[in-house]
């Protein structure tokens, strides 16, 4: 019999779920927001959305709002970004999250946000441009090979998954994925979390994240990484079930520890 939490999680997956927004930190108040009538709260500055098309809405073109999953926008708070850091989104296209990091840090220090795709590089420069942001570098780059990047304070490894946390928003996955295609996934996944890793400031915190609930993919990779990798340990874990409101996603918090040769030099 299927437990309960079995169950919590297929309904949520074949649910419609709402239209959720974030409140652009950096020039919209939470006031101003909480006054539309087509705006509901869920946490700051996570709204429901229940007007019209949203991109006809002048408050979407004018940089106030942007669309982003109530979830995933957790991860943005797990990561914890903090003023004029250093931050590397390693597969950060369309820039969803991107953009939610640029305005938790108020436009300073400097994010340099990588896609493997031309075309997907465009879809973060035309939001940056969206949000007047200054603070975010868009670059075409393969995240499993980041030879030449510097060291940053935070690193960002949302990487490509099965998504089965995604379902409600994308049923396909149901009827085109193939067990072979997530095989494939995981060592795509670790090579880009280790590139990550090499980019990891001292005491810097480097995130692993996915929207799927596949421990393979998730506690799996990390528990291989840890033990590959004594110079980082980890501080933080979390899974968020998919619900009528969010999607599913998982995500670990690793920090890299002080290098005791570099103490001593």
């Amino acid at each position: 019999m299927a437990s309960k939490k079995t169950e919590e999680i297929a309904k949520a997956s074949n649910a419609s779920l709402p239209l959720s927004i974030r409140r652009n930190l950096i020039d919209t108040s939470e006031d101003e927001i909480r006054s539309l009538s087509v705006m509901e709260l869920l946490q700051d500055p996570i709204y429901l959305y229940s007007g019209g098309a949203i991109y006809e809405n002048p408050y979407y073109s004018q940089g106030k709002i942007s669309i982003q999953d109530a979830g995933a926008y957790e991860i943005v708070r797990f990561l914890n970004p903090q003023k004029e850091e250093r931050i590397l989104d390693t597969c950060a296209a369309p820039g969803t999250k991107t953009m939610a990091i640029a305005e938790r840090i108020e436009g300073t220090g400097e994010i340099t946000a990588l896609d493997l795709h031309a075309h997907r590089v465009q879809l973060i420069e035309n939001d940056i441009e969206r949000l007047h942001l200054h603070n975010v570098i868009a670059q075409q780059q393969d995240a499993s090979d980041l030879e030449g990047f510097g060291l940053y304070d935070r690193v960002l490894c949302d990487v490509p998954c099965s998504g089965y946390g995604t379902l409600s928003r994308k049923p396909d996955i149901k009827l085109e994925m193939k067990p072979e295609d997530m095989d494939s996934l995981i060592p795509l996944q670790y090579k880009i979390l280790e590139e990550g890793a090499k980019h990891v400031k001292y005491d810097g915190i480097l995130v692993y994240s996915t929207c799927t609930l596949n421990k393979k993919e998730n506690e799996k990779q990390i528990e291989r990484f840890l033990k590959a990798h004594n110079d980082f340990e980890k501080v933080d874990e979390k899974t968020l079930f998919p619900t009528s409101i969010h999607n599913g996603f998982y995500m670990a918090k690793l920090k890299r520890k002080e290098d005791v040769h570099e103490k001593h030099l």
